[in-house]
């Protein structure tokens, strides 16, 4: 790496300062220039910053958090962004490895090989369904390989992703309107529109809790992946009409059948959840979830 290469992590924080400082220290890295910004999402008050800490005055999201720290940190001269979730941690060398590969100029963002807390692969890419939307973690509890190589994917967990600054000066910011889930693969996706690769370094390698933002007994993550699964096909591929009404009913029955068979949440709860996904996608309300006032338009052109 170049000596005046400098790389930011962004720490995201939702109310659980001892998994984001474990975090935060996973990152450290003597041979790199490293500047290490935790950003407390929502902490109440006034937005205040000081020294490796940035507060936002409301809960803005994953990709509102993001952002608000990418942008700092630019300020600040870095040319590559980290964006670590609090229930992550990079193994040694795994900061060193994600740089080191985008300073590939055809590289929009590269991420880790993601391991459960079993040591199993949570996720080497994700793969995104063009027609519904539906997204796969692949590798997923596969047992983990000692592989030194670059491999291309179409996207990547937001758990763990480093992002180019010349790839966010042309593709844009996170979009805020998801919230929560789906930003991650709309911006890999956005970034291949124009003209770039991410791809997953699999020597470098962090581990993921999950779900602690929010948790698998949650009705949210239901709401929140029936109603962004909507919005990412409809910014990918907008229809109008009868096809438009039969996608988003196919979309609904793809998440009701998930909610009946998945056993963290209970069923009628869960099936409540991703129904008000759906009326809320129709509805365009997006951001927050039961934002009724958060009103966001179909944006297929739009940078966010």
């Amino acid at each position: 790496m170049t000596g005046t290469a400098r790389v930011g992590v962004i720490v995201l924080d939702l109310g659980r300062p001892a998994d984001a400082e474990r975090a935060a220290l996973s990152a450290r890295d003597p041979s790199l220039d490293v500047r290490v910004l935790v950003v407390e999402n929502g902490s109440g008050g006034g937005a205040a910053v000081e020294a490796g800490r940035l507060r936002l005055a409301e809960n803005r999201g994953f990709a509102g958090g993001m952002n608000a720290g990418i942008e700092r940190l630019s300020a600040q001269g870095c040319d590559r962004f980290l964006l670590l979730n609090n229930d992550a941690v990079l193994e040694p060398g795994c900061l060193r490895r994600l740089a080191e590969a985008l300073q590939d100029g055809a590289l929009a963002a590269v991420g880790p090989l993601i391991l459960r807390a079993d040591g199993r692969v949570e996720s080497r890419g994700i793969r995104s369904d063009p027609r519904f939307g539906v997204t796969r973690l692949l590798g997923h509890g596969e047992p983990a390989e000692d592989v030194e190589m670059l491999a291309s994917t179409q996207a990547l967990s937001g758990a763990v992703i480093m992002l180019s600054r010349a790839a966010l000066e042309r593709v844009g910011p996170l979009d805020e309107a998801y919230f929560f889930s789906f930003e991650d693969v709309d911006w890999c996706l956005r970034a291949a529109d124009a003209g770039f690769r991410v791809g997953v370094v699999l020597g470098a390698r962090a581990s993921h809790a999950g779900s602690r933002t929010i948790g698998r007994d949650s009705p949210d993550r239901l709401y929140y992946a029936c109603r962004n699964q909507i919005r990412l096909v409809e910014k990918r591929a907008p229809r109008t009409g009868l096809g438009r009404s039969l996608r988003r009913a196919a979309i609904l029955g793809l998440n009701l059948a998930f909610a009946l068979r998945q056993r963290e949440v209970p069923r009628l709860s869960a099936a409540r959840a991703a129904w008000r996904g759906f009326r809320d996608a129709r509805r365009g309300r997006f951001g927050p979830k039961g934002a009724a006032s958060n009103r966001w338009p179909p944006a297929p052109g739009s940078r966010g």
